[in-house]
Formats: C-alpha cells, structure tokens, sequence
C-alpha cells in the first residue's frame, strides 16, 4: 500500500491510458489529497499523509475508474460528413467551374489532413497561449498584406488569414478575463488590429464576419463572468459600441457605398445593364427551374473584386454557349443544371452540419473551447447565409459555400471544422485556465514622512 502521495498518484496514472487524461487527474488527484492531508494535520494526527492516502482507497481501482471516466470522445459522424462534404465540393469544382483535377485532389488531400491534425490536437495547448497565437495572427496578416502577391489590387491571401480572425478574437477574450472594465477595454481593443487587416485587404465580407461574431463573442464572454459583476454595464457598452459603429463607416464616407449594395441586392432590376445585371439575369433565370430536371444547358456568370460583371448567362435551352462560371456560383450551376432538389439537398447537408456543430458547441462546458467552437459555427453560418443568397440573386456580398467553393477555402473550412471536433473529443478532460490576476500600477518608491511633535515639560 502507497504511504505518499506522489506514489498513489503515480499508481493511479498507470491505470489511464488516455495521455492527455494523466495531468489533468493528477493534478485533482493531488489536490483532493493534499487537502485531506491538511484537514488531519490540523487535527492533529500523526502521518496525516498516509492516512488521507489509505482514506481514498486502492489505487488500482480508483484509476480504473477515473479511466473510464476519462477517455477520447470519437467524432466520427461530424468527421465522416465533413469529408462527405468536402468530397461533394471537390467534384462540383471539377465539374462546374472547371477546377484543376490535379489541385482539387491536392486540396482535397491538405484538407483533410489538417482536419484530420486538429482534431487530434491537444486543445489545452491553445488556452496557455492565447496572446502568443493572436500576435502570430497578426504577424500574418502584415506578412500576406505587405509580402505576397495582389490580385485586382486586392490582398488575396489575407482574405483567407482574416477568416481565421474570429476564432483569434476568441482567445484574445479568454487572455483578457479579470475584474474591471480595464480587461473590459483590453478585450475590445483587441479586435482593432484584426478588423484592420480586412479593411486594408479590402475584404468587406470578412469586415462583416468580424464585426458580427466578435460582438456575439464578446457578449457570450460578459454572461459568463469573463469581467466580473455588473454584467448589464459591460454588454450595455459593447451594445452602443456596436451601435457606433454604422455611424463611423458613414463619416468615412462608405455609407452610400452601402445603401447602393443594398439597393442592387434587394432590387437589382433598377440598373440591369450595370451594378445589378449579376442579381436581374440570375432571378429571371430561376424562374423557370422545375423541382427537378435532367442535364439540359450550363450556365456562367463572373463576378470579380468589386462587383464587375464579366460572365455571363449559359444554358442550351437559352440559345447562349458555355464560357465561365465563378466557384461562387456553383449551387446556382446545380440547381440551374439538375432542379431545386439537388440545390436544396446540397444546402440541407451542410445546413444539418452546421447545426449539428452548434448543438454540440452549446453543451461544452469548458468556455474556452465552447467560445472557440461558437467562432467557427458563426463564420460558417453566415458565409452559408450569404452564399444562398448570392445564389438566389441577392448580391450582398461574394460568399462561398464552406467546403464546395474555393480550393484554399475548404482547406480553411477544414481546419476550423478540425478544431472545433477537437474541443469535442477532448471534452471530459479540457479545463480551464485560472484567470491572471494584474496587480494595478503602483508609485515604485516609497516617501515616509514622520511628524515629530515636542512639548514642552
């Protein structure tokens, strides 16, 4: 029988075969026993150690116990669909945009190997370095912005770096709990840098997707304490902050930028020969598309940065021939090619992946990982969103389809759903990291003044 503590704990591990399971035991394990120790010290009783030890009983069954307690949560379902998915966008790409057979297959292999890698990564990692990752996020983003290549004037690789900025933003929030409205400040200031990089991108969508899940975050992380007391104060803030900011893009002059896409995308009927032609010819042709229909034309349209049209409408029953089509537009190819059923089930798997995500995100207990989970299942929601409705002629904003539109997206699209998967596995033994507490600035030297009173006898 183990007289010390160490040796019961040491004992205990080797009955877990879960690795990642073995610290996070121990260190309760330890605890319960230390204070145990304690609690007969102060009663004053000899060899308090070996008597809390003997208190917990066999060491070889409490660690049986503990290791089916503490085991891996598989995903295979959540796994198994992602690559369905990702296989499905893989040959619509091939097939309807006319992707490279060869860098498709190569996408589709890095996807699903980063998949594949965060879902076996040790989410715990990511909670002891928060400040480390969104510094390295930024050095990112100053790397795709000012060393590689543009394209239309446009920094393209930092659209894809700013589509990690939500879940960054996240982290950035769990770095920054503490009392008071000083980690308050700092946990909003936070999300300047990142927004900056999508405004000098220019990645308008991206803008949107931050500003949007950044606020549905930094609200999650005021209702759970993250800033202590006063709860309605900190999200009454962040409230007239967001409020605000509609106000600053139209002193910067992007308000009538904004109201004319609004215009175009509700109505684009009003200027079918300019800004609205993309929005006025892919309503007109959707009219007409049975529930479901045999292969009978194709279709291409071409939308580039800034909303310049240079495809056009294709379809053997309209008497045009094929020519181009953006991977943004491939759902419209589907249901234009094959009928609303087609289009319909395509939405409806990735809709039922997307729920299933959030459904699993919002029963995770520990807040790291359900905050980092709720990034992502933002950001893919509303890039479905806007891809549906830029597919039905509503051109907000050029979205793509999480993993059916783009090569590098779904590679993206697969590393967040991999992370999320791996807050999941690792449920039953992620922990929370104790907040740092920040000692307030202090005058480093100490003035001692003496009053020395004499009376005279």
């Amino acid at each position: 029988m183990h007289e010390t503590i160490q040796g019961y704990i040491e004992a205990v591990e080797e009955q877990i075969r879960w690795r990642r399971a073995r610290p996070v035991v121990s260190l309760e394990l330890r605890r319960h026993l230390e204070d145990q120790r304690d609690a007969f010290a102060a009663e004053g009783l000899e060899n308090a150690e070996r008597l809390a030890v003997e208190e917990m009983g066999d060491p070889v069954s409490v660690g049986t116990e503990l290791d089916r307690l503490h085991r891996p949560r598989p995903q295979w379902g959540l796994l198994g669909l992602t690559i369905a998915l990702a296989c499905v966008g893989a040959f619509f790409r091939v097939g309807f945009a006319c992707s490279s057979f060869a860098v498709t297959v190569l996408a589709l292999v890095l996807g699903t190997a980063a998949l594949l890698g965060m879902y076996f990564l040790d989410v715990s990692s990511l909670a002891r370095c928060p400040r480390v990752i969104y510094a390295g996020a930024l050095a990112a983003g100053i790397v795709s912005l000012c060393f590689l290549p543009y394209v239309n004037n446009a920094a393209y690789y930092t659209r894809y770096v700013v589509l990690l900025y939500p879940v960054v933003y996240a982290l950035w929030l769990y770095s920054c709990r503490g009392i008071g409205w000083r980690n308050f400040a700092r946990a909003v200031a936070g999300g300047i840098p990142l927004t900056l990089f999508a405004v000098l991108a220019p990645f308008a969508f991206g803008l949107f997707i931050l500003l949007v899940c950044g606020l549905i975050l930094l609200l999650c992380a005021i209702g759970m304490g993250w800033f202590g007391p006063g709860r309605w104060k900190f999200a009454g803030t962040a409230l007239v902050l967001a409020a605000g900011m509609p106000a600053l893009f139209f002193g910067m002059g992007y308000g009538e930028s904004f109201l004319m896409r609004l215009r175009l995308a509700l109505h684009p009927e009003l200027e079918p020969l300019d800004g609205g032609y993309a929005g006025w010819i892919l309503k007109m042709y959707l009219e007409d598309v049975p529930l479901v229909r045999e292969r009978s034309g194709s279709f291409g349209i071409g939308i580039g940065f800034g909303g310049r049209v240079y495809g056009g409408l294709l379809g053997g029953e309209k008497g045009y021939t094929e020519f181009h089509i953006d991977q943004e537009f491939i759902p419209v190819k589907l249901l234009v090619e094959f009928g609303w059923l087609a289009y319909l089930l395509l939405m409806a798997a990735i809709t039922a992946l997307l729920v299933w995500l959030l459904v699993r995100c919002l029963r995770q207990r520990q807040q790291m990982g359900r905050l980092a989970a709720l990034a992502v299942v933002l950001s893919l929601g509303l890039e479905t969103l806007f891809s549906a409705a830029l597919n039905l002629g509503f051109l907000f904003f050029l979205s793509h389809l999480p993993l059916v539109s783009g090569n590098l997206h779904t590679v993206i699209d697969m590393v967040l759903i991999g992370l999320v998967l791996s807050v999941f596995r690792g449920g039953s033994v992620l922990r929370d990291e104790p907040a740092r507490e920040r000692s307030r600035f202090k005058f480093p030297w100490r003035v001692k003044i003496s009053i020395i009173s004499t009376r005279e006898s």
